[in-house]
């Protein structure tokens, strides 16, 4: 009867000794990989779409000081017909490096006040 435990704790102690996972042990651990996402992807994703808002609003800012800065030089606005031609006046009179685009892939649009003398940058979705 001895000899029957020693062989049986010998059989455990060999598998026992294996190194690695067990099916359910992986099973736990994809279980809570899952949860993990589940929780982690809409945050990812909102912040994108925040990343992208705020671009858009810093473009426009950035519009309206060259904006500024030109009507300052020669009290007027850009009087292209086309807020694209606009900004290429502001980038070809070196008030802008590169004509923006906007991120959320709108256009944006200039609007000038009813006397001319202020103008405000907002984006078409």
């Amino acid at each position: 009867m001895n000899r029957k435990k020693d062989k049986r704790s010998m059989a455990s102690k060999q598998f026992m000794s294996d190194d690695g996972f067990t099916l359910i042990e992986m099973v736990i651990a994809l279980f809570i990989t899952g949860v993990m996402m589940a929780i982690a992807l809409p945050n990812l994703q909102a912040a994108g779409v925040k990343a992208t808002q705020l671009a858009t609003a810093g473009d426009e800012k950035m519009i309206e000081a060259a904006l500024t800065q030109y009507y300052l030089n020669y009290h007027q606005f850009p009087t292209e017909t086309t807020t694209q031609a606009d900004l290429l006046d502001l980038k070809n009179a070196g008030y802008l490096d590169s004509v923006p685009t906007c991120p959320t892939g709108g256009n944006f649009v200039i609007t000038l006040s009813p006397d001319g003398t202020t103008a405000s940058v907002t984006t078409t979705s």
